[in-house]
């Protein structure tokens, strides 16, 4: 009676139900189980996302853009003013702030010393010429004389001929008389031999002479310009900026340094705008174009000069090449020495590739932008160029209107798979 009591405890209804849930949950789980192991792998391509990436076109424009430079503003012409030879400033009619013309008197000096040496030069011309008068006098005197002897000889050479022709017929002409002509001819001709010698040595005499007093002359000429070098005309049209001699100075032409500088001479209606063009802007530089630049006494203004001289010569330490601008400057508002911005024009004369500066990724070993093409990342590899407007001249195989994405990265694996956005 006790057993068949137990046997009904264990499977009483709470006991079954019991059972039936546990049978239920480990069956779910069982077949949870089967079903993720029946499930197909996935490739890790599969189970990652495809980014999305901007995008943007490569364009090509025409490299235009204004840069500005350090320049530097100088006088057309400059000069020291020195004499040509040492004295003493005798009149000085210019100061700082002097407008004069070119030929205009600035400044006559005294130099007794080479004043003296002058009239010493003067007195030996003057002498060489007597003494050239002299030895003309003589030659002509020698030349007369030798007419007379080459006249005498003619006659007694004619009379000679007559007596020797009538002393052919007997008894007309003593043989003695033939003679006697005969001899005075040949002394005559040996006194005009003698006087030719003489009148040939006088002549070189007063040739070499005539050289003398042409190069005394000279001497005596360049002593006569000295007279000229005492007085300094303005050499251009300029403006006075320093004075640095008065009167009664003792100044000399050596500048360097022994002697200081009279004054000093400027052209200001005409000036030289020098820019440092950097080496790669110096192949677009083209004589006669127009460059525009401002100066701190006009900051709301820009003035224009044209390009008159190109150095064609690159600065070893900054890579830049000088360029001149001409700038007429009647009014003298502009003034040599002011600093001065150059709104220098930056040009190409054909059209190049443009993307926006992030897209260039630059590394310590390769340049490159990431092209998307087919939905697949490429390395293109590029050289960049000038900047214009936010972007970035690339020079590559690059195409225009191939896709790049805007942010370069090399987290953008080459030739991995993005979704382009463009």
């Amino acid at each position: 009676m006790e057993s068949h009591t137990g046997k009904s405890s264990i499977f009483s209804p709470k006991n079954l139900i019991f059972v039936v849930i546990v049978l239920a949950l480990a069956g779910g789980a069982f077949f949870l189980l089967q079903m993720r192991h029946n499930q197909p792998l996935v490739s890790n391509e599969e189970k990652a996302t495809v980014a999305s990436v901007p995008v943007t076109k490569v364009i090509s424009k025409t490299l235009f853009r204004e840069d500005q430079l350090p320049g530097e503003i100088n006088a057309y012409q400059d000069v020291l003013i020195y004499p040509k030879v040492p004295g003493f400033i005798k009149w000085l009619g210019v100061d700082r702030g002097s407008i004069v013309k070119q030929g205009q008197p600035m400044v006559k000096m005294y130099a007794p010393e080479y004043l003296a040496r002058r009239t010493e030069a003067q007195a030996k011309v003057a002498a060489i010429k007597a003494a050239l008068s002299a030895e003309e006098s003589r030659l002509s005197d020698l030349q007369a004389e030798l007419k007379k002897h080459q006249a005498t000889l003619l006659a007694d050479q004619s009379t000679y001929q007559r007596v020797y022709t009538a002393s052919l017929v007997p008894g007309v002409i003593a043989d003695n008389d033939v003679v006697q002509w005969a001899q005075t001819v040949e002394a005559d001709r040996q006194d005009v031999n003698t006087f030719i010698k003489r009148v040939n040595a006088k002549a070189h005499e007063v040739a070499m002479k005539k050289e003398e007093v042409d190069a005394m002359t000279k001497s005596f000429e360049n002593f006569a310009d000295f007279a000229s070098y005492l007085e300094i005309p303005a050499p251009f049209d300029g403006y006075v900026t320093e004075r640095k001699m008065h009167v009664g100075s003792f100044v000399g032409p050596d500048g360097t340094g022994a002697y200081p500088p009279i004054c000093r001479l400027k052209q200001l209606d005409l000036l030289r705008i020098i820019a440092p063009v950097p080496e790669v802007d110096a192949a677009g530089v083209v004589l006669g174009s127009e460059v525009q630049f401002s100066v701190s006494s006009f900051p709301d203004k820009r003035f224009t000069g044209t390009v008159a001289r190109i150095s064609n010569d690159l600065d070893k330490d900054t890579r830049t090449m000088p360029v001149e601008l001409n700038f007429l400057n009647p009014d003298f508002k502009i003034l040599p020495g002011m600093f001065c911005k150059v709104y220098w024009p930056t040009r190409r004369r054909e059209s190049s590739l443009f993307v926006p500066i992030s897209a260039v990724v630059s590394t310590p070993l390769n340049t490159f932008v990431c092209r998307v093409k087919d939905d697949v990342v490429e390395w293109v590899t590029v050289r960049k160029g000038q900047l214009m407007e936010g972007m970035v001249e690339v020079f590559g195989d690059l195409r225009e209107g191939d896709l790049v994405a805007k942010e370069g990265s090399e987290e953008l694996d080459n030739q991995s798979k993005v979704n382009p956005k463009l």
